[in-house]
């Protein structure tokens, strides 16, 4: 039976064969009544992808970005990844539990229900919430609101940085920047409101939308994101809570811009470090090539507009080979989804 493997050329299937390799389907042959399942269809796991998983509604895309997990998880090149899944929805805490529930359709594709070993994190400010709710989780993360420039915090505030409020903003970062570093608070930007001349309305206008960030949990003394980077780790960023906001999904972008960014940039440090290894025959990476899992991709990557995720998630999908991240976008809407994220998806 011959094997067919998406997303890996000859050269790697001559020399590798399945190795590094996960299934995410099988090939249907037939029509109607004659239709059955006949070869597996397995995809690469072993070099760096953009993958797009595009469907209607109710057909399963998120249910294959947890089926992509997995099978990065149970690789054999799962000691050397980092499995990151952005859960706009809350539901990705059951694969900690065994779908016994659809054993029986799992026996056609000799599989048996299992549990996986995935750490549920939460905004730190949310913890009392999801303990009233008794939703589950593992652990909290936190974002240093120094780290954010200007742009980023106008795109999460829905504020224009040319307009009025926008300007006294950006005067506001700059200074503490340049004073601070990356040593301050969201109450020093409250603070930086009234240290301008601008009228009263902009300075309590922009204090409100501050006042109103500082609930939305996600800030501390200074950012926890590498927790999500760990070798062999499987991390669900449930970013869920954010869906009863007006600004929910400019949140969630942030959250997953910032988080972009960092993991780019130390995967382009652990890079060059890769490379003088393998110069000396060393061949176990510095870091974990990481893949980032993204439902409803189009709020963070959109075809018109930005968010704070778009430019890092560009990055990613335009130079993300060479340091080695993958990126997969699931969607009901690709037509939404930025162009040139769309045009740089090697499986779909």
């Amino acid at each position: 039976m011959p094997k067919i493997c998406v997303g890996r050329d000859e050269e790697d299937q001559e020399e590798h064969g399945l190795e590094g390799t996960g299934m995410i389907g099988k090939h249907l042959v037939g029509e109607n009544e004659e239709a059955h399942m006949a070869n597996p269809i397995y995809f690469d796991l072993a070099r760096p992808h953009v993958m797009g998983v595009f469907g209607k509604r109710g057909t399963g895309k998120s249910y294959s970005l947890g089926t992509i997990a997995e099978e990065i998880q149970t690789s054999d090149v799962s000691e050397n990844c980092s499995t990151i899944i952005i859960d706009s929805m809350g539901i990705y805490w059951s694969m900690k539990h065994p779908n016994d529930r659809q054993a029986r359709a799992l026996e056609q594709w000799d599989e048996k229900p299992a549990n996986y070993d995935a750490e549920i994190y939460i905004p730190a400010g949310k913890v009392q919430r999801f303990e009233e709710q008794d939703m589950p989780y593992d652990d909290t993360f936190t974002i240093n609101p120094a780290e954010l420039t200007a742009s980023e915090w106008a795109m999460a505030l829905d504020l224009d940085l040319s307009s009025t409020m926008g300007i006294l903003l950006d005067k506001i970062i700059t200074v503490l920047s340049d004073r601070s570093g990356t040593d301050y608070s969201v109450n020093h930007i409250i603070k930086g409101t009234s240290k301008f001349e601008f009228e009263d309305e902009v300075q309590k206008g922009l204090e409100n939308r501050l006042q109103n960030a500082k609930e939305w949990g996600i800030f501390g003394e200074e950012s926890s994101l590498e927790k999500f980077t760990q070798r062999e780790e499987l991390s669900v960023v449930d970013v869920s809570v954010f869906g009863e906001m007006s600004s929910g999904w400019s949140v969630r972008s942030l959250i997953v811009g910032l988080l972009a960014k960092r993991i780019l940039r130390e995967r382009m440090r652990a890079r060059r470090v890769e490379e003088l290894d393998e110069m000396e025959g060393i061949e176990t990476n510095e870091m974990p090539i990481v893949w980032m899992l993204i439902d409803e991709a189009h709020q963070f990557l959109p075809a018109e507009g930005e968010t704070p995720a778009t430019h890092p998630l560009l990055r990613w999908v335009k130079i993300g080979r060479e340091p080695g991240v993958s990126l997969v976008l699931a969607t009901q809407q690709p037509a939404k989804l930025n162009p040139n994220a769309l045009s740089q998806c090697d499986i779909v």
